[in-house]
């Protein structure tokens, strides 16, 4: 990252800094916003738009609500590979530059573009490999962190909301980071992918194994492409459907105890 100004990394984000080989570089400009100059090309319903521009795309980020003027710019150019942020001059109480959703939508957007994923997910490492719990909000991704972290020993919670899923050989490796959901887990390690849930919650336990095109419909359904880029939204079918060509997936009804464990386990060791 480069910048004329001065910014602090959230502590959150420390163990996921690198020192070279960034995918993206970012330059911090203060100053007086410029008009946007076009109208959406998607409106989240919540705290930022994407509009066309020349060359890339620009997110207009509104921290007081939808309703209000944008305090943050970000430029992106096609490639997502560079990236201006434009903020007002810094002062006490201005919303801070890379501030949630910024940060997260600029890696959700390039990852798709380079055919990689960014999955609403739980990812536990268990014996060197990594499992996924895909699930939207309320699936019980986080109380699945939370089981794992209290009742299998030996394991590590990636990430109780986000990984990244990046190709490897013939393979997938899991990344966990900093985006975590309720139960704050954010770890920056990863392992091989081994297998993928689909989480909701049951009155008993049950795994039913998934074909290879339901697998990557539900994980397609996980992820989060620009809607108005067709090459990100192809490369991203794409990619769901190598993940799924390759990895084992079941639909997992669980109870919330250590039982969703021993479910799982078993499961893993029938394949």
């Amino acid at each position: 990252m480069r910048s004329p100004a001065r910014l602090a990394v959230p502590s959150a984000y420390a163990a996921f800094r690198a020192v070279r080989g960034a995918d993206i570089v970012l330059d911090v400009r203060p100053g007086p916003l410029p008009a946007i100059g076009s109208p959406p090309l998607f409106e989240s319903g919540g705290t930022w738009t994407a509009h066309a521009r020349r060359g890339g795309i620009v997110y207009a980020f509104r921290s007081k609500g939808p309703a209000s003027a944008p305090d943050r710019l970000l430029e992106v150019d096609h490639a997502r590979t560079r990236a201006t942020l434009r903020v007002p001059p810094f002062r006490a109480g201005s919303p801070r530059p890379l501030a949630y959703p910024l940060d997260d939508l600029l890696f959700q957007h390039h990852l798709a573009r380079a055919g990689e994923l960014a999955v609403h997910a739980c990812g536990i490492e268990t014996s060197g490999r990594a499992v996924l719990f895909c699930g939207t909000s309320g699936a019980g991704k986080t109380t699945t962190a939370r089981l794992w972290s209290r009742h299998a020993r030996g394991s590590r919670v990636l990430s109780d909301d986000r990984i990244v899923l990046a190709r490897r050989g013939r393979g997938h490796e899991a990344h966990g980071t900093p985006w975590h959901g309720e139960g704050r887990f954010a770890s920056a390690a990863s392992a091989p992918l081994r297998a993928l849930f689909f989480i909701r919650h049951g009155r008993t336990g049950r795994a039913t194994r998934l074909s290879t095109a339901d697998a990557a419909a539900r994980l397609f359904a996980r992820t989060f492409p620009p809607p108005w880029d067709p090459v990100a939204v192809a490369r991203t079918l794409a990619a769901c459907a190598r993940v799924a060509e390759r990895t084992p997936a079941w639909e997992l009804r669980f109870r919330p105890d250590a039982s969703a464990i021993r479910l799982v386990r078993e499961t893993l060791e029938r394949g």
